[in-house]
């Protein structure tokens, strides 16, 4: 496949095992995240920036000129804490990084993929993409995450990008940290569904769809 694909949200999870699936088949990877890490052969190139600095963007945009073309765009980044835990002190930051670093990464991206008029962008989003009480600011900025990347699929497929959204339920992964984790799926098969909507390029992925329609169930009683 040979194809140059960018990672926001590498250092762990599934976006880890996503950068050593693509890898492992002969992509390159053009990471960044906010912890470092040795890049994984000479196919990967791993760089440290945090999407919640005020020059994320400009950094990003450096590093995609520097690595000459991106065929790819997969944003695994996010981050969450229940309301109990954090009130609404890391709010800002939970919408800043779930969706404000995805709006600048599709920035980034976009002017290379209209040129060639070729391209793909795949955003993690979570089968949580609604109002909740548990935690108001991630359901709020998923929420965001689904419609933004779904309204993006038309325009930008007439000039020649695909645009993808998967919607996850649990992941094994830092952020899974509900006491009740129901269908929850390791980072390893999260990466294969990624891998899968990047082949196939499907307007949105959910997984797993049982959870999808209980979450659809209860959700008059989340919020």
């Amino acid at each position: 496949m040979n194809k140059r694909v960018l990672i926001v949200g590498n250092s762990d999870g599934m976006g880890l095992a996503l950068t050593k699936r693509l890898v492992a088949r002969g992509d390159s990877v053009l990471g960044v995240s906010r912890s470092d890490f040795a890049p994984l052969g000479m196919q990967h190139q791993q760089h440290k920036l945090d999407i919640r600095t005020p020059g994320f963007y400009d950094k990003l945009c450096e590093l995609i000129a520097e690595d000459q073309s991106v065929d790819i765009a997969v944003y695994c980044a996010g981050m969450g804490e229940p309301f109990g835990t954090s009130d609404v002190t890391a709010d800002a930051d939970t919408i800043r990084v779930n969706l404000g670093g995805l709006a600048d990464t599709v920035r980034a991206v976009l002017p290379g993929m209209r040129g060639r008029r070729k391209g793909q962008i795949v955003g993690v989003s979570s089968i949580g993409d609604m109002a909740s009480a548990a935690a108001p600011a991630y359901g709020a900025s998923k929420a965001g995450v689904t419609a933004y990347l779904r309204g993006l699929r038309r325009p930008l497929g007439a000039l020649g990008v695909r645009v993808s959204v998967v919607r996850l339920g649990f992941v094994a992964t830092k952020m899974a940290k509900a006491d009740f984790r129901p269908f929850m799926i390791s980072a390893d098969a999260a990466a294969s569904i990624l891998l899968n909507v990047i082949d196939k390029a499907p307007a949105s992925k959910t997984h797993p769809w049982t959870m999808h329609v209980l979450t659809r169930m209860l959700s008059p009683f989340m919020a």
